[in-house]
């Protein structure tokens, strides 16, 4: 699906608040990564530092922190738990995100706490992209402008 010009596919779950999607795994883990939407936001990331593999991550908290241009940013879990994996190629190639962000571009997989309870709760398919348009038009996000860069996907 195509939402103002980026690109997010049809088969993944959203948090479009967090600006990202998580993929469910065959062994019941989470994927989570930063989306179009989140890289046309931050621009170009130079850095990404994961929490440490094995923490516990509540819902609504840091798993780890993005850099870009003058700033750094939480990455925010939109749902809780156990810290799986973490994206190494991330540590020296941060600009992954960028290029690829729902490929080699994934930051970080978690065990998730009750997600059979929560898992509705992130849309996919014609709900999600309604949700993301939505999260655009309360962030008065403007693809024309000349400050945002974002991904225009071919």
């Amino acid at each position: 699906m195509n939402v103002h010009g980026l690109e997010f596919p049809d088969s993944l779950r959203y948090a479009p608040e967090h600006s990202l999607w998580l993929r469910e795994e065959a062994d019941g883990s989470v994927t989570l990564g930063l989306t179009a939407y989140g890289c046309a936001l931050y621009g170009q990331i130079f850095a990404f530092t994961p929490k440490r593999v094995g923490a516990c991550i509540e819902r609504d908290r840091s798993f780890g922190v993005v850099e870009f241009a003058k700033a750094a940013s939480s990455a925010r879990s939109p749902l809780a738990g156990e810290l799986l994996a973490v994206n190494e190629a991330l540590s020296e190639r941060p600009g992954l995100i960028n290029r690829d962000c729902y490929g080699s571009g994934w930051m970080v997989r978690l065990r998730p706490e009750n997600w059979a309870a929560v898992r509705d709760e992130f849309p996919l398919g014609a709900a999600a992209q309604a949700a993301i348009a939505e999260r655009m038009r309360l962030d008065n996000f403007d693809p024309a402008n000349a400050h945002v860069q974002a991904l225009q996907w071919k």
